[in-house]
C-alpha cells in the first residue's frame, strides 16, 4: 500500500470516529469530551466503591514520620529512630445510616453523616523490626519504654488538629466528587463528634 493511501485511509478512520462520536452525542445530549471523561470516572467510582465496601475503611491522608528517642545514661547514652506510618480515614459501620440521597426541588441532595476521622492502623504503624540504633545499648525494659514514647509522641503527632482537619477536607473532596459522579447535585457533609 502506498504512503499516499494509507493517509488517506487514517483520515477516513478518524473522520469516521469523530462523526460517529459527534453523533452519539447528538443523540445522548453529552459533549463528547464530557462523556469520555465521565466513563473513566464512573470506572474509578465503582473500583473505589468495591475497595470501601470490603474493608469498611477509606484512607484520606497517611503520615509517615520518625521518631528519635534518647536515653541518658552515666556511662553512655542511647539513641534510637522509630520510623512510623499512619493511615487517617474514617471506617465506615454498616450498622450506621451514613448517607441519605433526597430529591428536593428537582435536584437530587445527597447528606452524608461521617464518623470522626481516625488512626486506621494502629496495630500496623509502628514496625518495631525498623528501629535504628544509632549509638549505645538498652536492655529489655528500656527498650520497651523507648518503644512506647517513640509510639505515643508520633501518634499524638499523626492524630494533630492539622491532620485531622486535612483528612477531612480530602474526605469532603472525595465524598463530594464520588456522589456528583452517581448523578447528586448537591452533596452536604456532617462530621459525628468523636
Amino acid at each position: 500500500m502506498s504512503k499516499a493511501k494509507l493517509i488517506f485511509y487514517s483520515v477516513v478512520a478518524v473522520a469516521v470516529v469523530v462523526v460517529g462520536l459527534c453523533l452519539y452525542r447528538w443523540v445522548r445530549g453529552l459533549p463528547v469530551f464530557e462523556l469520555l471523561r465521565e466513563e473513566k470516572q464512573m470506572e474509578r467510582t465503582a473500583t473505589i466503591l468495591r475497595s470501601v465496601s470490603n474493608t469498611h475503611r477509606w484512607v484520606f491522608l497517611t503520615v509517615e514520620d520518625e521518631e528519635v528517642v534518647v536515653r541518658e545514661h552515666r556511662f553512655g547514652n542511647v539513641a534510637k529512630i522509630y520510623p512510623t506510618y499512619y493511615e487517617l480515614g474514617i471506617e465506615l459501620d454498616d450498622s450506621l445510616q451514613w448517607v441519605d440521597v433526597r430529591e428536593q426541588d428537582g435536584t437530587r441532595v445527597a447528606s452524608l453523616h461521617l464518623p470522626p476521622v481516625k488512626i486506621l492502623n494502629p496495630a500496623d504503624g509502628f514496625d518495631a523490626t525498623k528501629v535504628i540504633n544509632v549509638y549505645g545499648d538498652a536492655d529489655d525494659d528500656e527498650q520497651r519504654g523507648m518503644m512506647e514514647e517513640a509510639e505515643r509522641k508520633s501518634r499524638a503527632r499523626a492524630l494533630s488538629e492539622a491532620n485531622r482537619k486535612q483528612a477531612a477536607r480530602n474526605a469532603s473532596e472525595h465524598f463530594t466528587n464520588l456522589f456528583m459522579t452517581l448523578g447528586c447535585d448537591s452533596v452536604t457533609i456532617e462530621w459525628r463528634k468523636r
